[in-house]
């Protein structure tokens, strides 16, 4: 804590700055995420791509997103969230820009694993910044505006990359895609958003030469540190061993199957079925992810009344599976609809309904976490982005075996699966016994 005086000071409110300039990193990483999807048509056609080869592009980012969050996120906790955070953020910025430079799918490949690597720390040390900034009743709410930071970016990124790659960078007349401009534009961008968030952030208040002791001392110390600390090996062997951890990442598994559709194969899908016209494209898919904002905005509030509804054991489980089936209709009714715009709103509706559930799925890898939230938390994203890279690939072939109904069949069945995930998890079972000192949070969510 920081010796500057605390007499008659009112907090300083620097954490909002703080928060603010994350959420804007967050902004970015999404963007330069799902831009990729946008100019696909584009890549593919100078590059000599076929859509197999393409599919595994596609899913290559999310393969090496999911493997290194754990270890990414934990070198954030050594080495401070400030210094991990910028290098990625230059690491991820130049990835982007290197993209402008691929002239083959080898070289796509390579890029698109390596964003992976550079943008998988990014929400674990986020959140390590936000505890280290908040106190305990602004934690939820910070942390969601860094999260609705990332879902705008992913929002306005087709519409902006569509406005950059044709009428700003590109040839407007003829439509013709700059998507290498592009990519050293948001490079460039992203390097600018770097250096924004080292002159402003640091890893504490205490550390920050803008706030006062007094907003310092409203950030609660972290817990103790038990005398026996549960080695790593045996915390592992917990999560690989508890039927919560599986049916919590089986659950995401499957839901990132069936949304990640949205961000890699909706615009080949607009393309394909509706001969949309690539200048209606970005918005389009601006629209769908979009109305899945707001479903991030009314998530914390939705979860928080439906724990109080139902209580512990069921406020978790019965919201998560009728969200999902719900979303399951919502392909199910996409492939009945007559034009692409009626699908963008079935899309969205899905996208609105999944943001929905994700303060209530991040809330139950907190009940049962105890000590080993984060490591409850990279287990279920570590697997839910393993469906991610799955995504493209397996409905790349479908489409090509079956043709787009039978994709969206795949996608809907998938959600009945999560929902079925869904409605097994038990909140009250922890994943591990609480180790001394006892955790209170663990020990009152036990069953009387």
């Amino acid at each position: 804590m920081c010796d500057r005086m605390t007499d008659g000071q009112r907090p300083t409110n620097v954490r909002y700055l703080v928060v603010a300039v994350t959420a804007v990193a967050a902004l970015w990483m999404y963007i330069d995420r799902v831009c990729f999807s946008t100019l696909a048509p584009g890549i593919r056609d100078e590059l000599g791509i076929d859509k197999d080869n393409w599919s595994f592009v596609l899913g290559a980012f999310f393969f090496t997103y999911a493997l290194f969050q754990i270890p990414i996120g934990s070198l954030a906790d050594r080495y401070g969230q400030r210094v991990v955070l910028t290098i990625s953020i230059i690491a991820w910025s130049l990835c982007t820009a290197a993209t402008s430079l691929a002239a083959g799918v080898v070289a796509l490949l390579a890029v698109r694993l390596t964003l992976g690597v550079c943008e998988a720390g990014a929400y674990p040390a986020a959140a390590g910044l936000v505890r280290r900034w908040a106190s305990a009743e602004e934690r939820g709410r910070l942390s969601s505006v860094v999260a609705f930071g990332g879902r705008i970016g992913g929002a306005i990124a087709p519409s902006f990359t569509t406005f950059a790659a044709i009428t700003l960078l590109g040839n407007p007349e003829t439509k013709t895609q700059n998507w290498r401009g592009v990519f050293l534009l948001y490079g460039a961008l992203g390097i600018v958003a770097a250096v924004l968030f080292w002159v402003v952030v640091r890893n504490s208040p205490s550390a920050h030469p803008w706030a006062n002791a007094a907003e310092a001392d409203r950030v609660p110390p972290p817990p103790p540190t038990p005398d026996t600390p549960t080695p790593w090996p045996q915390r592992l062997l917990a999560l690989l061993t508890s039927r919560n951890m599986w049916l919590f990442g089986g659950l995401q598994f499957f839901v990132n199957v069936s949304w990640a559709f949205l961000i890699t194969s909706l615009p080949d899908y607009l393309k394909d079925r509706f001969a949309a016209d690539v200048a209606d494209v970005g918005p389009m898919q601006t629209a769908a992810l979009s109305i899945g904002c707001v479903g991030m905005a009314l998530g914390g509030l939705f979860g928080d009344l439906m724990y109080r509804w139902f209580g512990p054991r069921w406020g978790r489980s019965v919201p998560l599976a009728v969200l999902m089936l719900v979303c399951a209709l919502t392909y199910l009714t996409a492939t009945q609809l007559p034009n692409a715009w009626t699908v963008i709103v079935a899309l969205g509706f899905m996208a609105f309904l999944v943001d929905l559930s994700n303060p209530t799925i991040w809330a139950f890898a907190q009940d049962v976490g105890g000590r080993h939230v984060g490591a409850a938390l990279g287990f279920g994203n570590m697997l839910g982005n393993f469906g991610a890279a799955a995504s493209p690939v397996i409905l790349q072939f479908v489409r090509k075996s079956l043709g787009w109904d039978v994709a969206f069949l795949i996608c809907a069945g998938s959600f009945v699966l999560a929902g079925v995930c869904g409605a097994c998890l038990n909140a009250l079972i922890p994943v591990t016994r609480p180790e001394p000192p006892p955790d209170p949070e663990v020990t009152d969510s036990k069953e009387p």
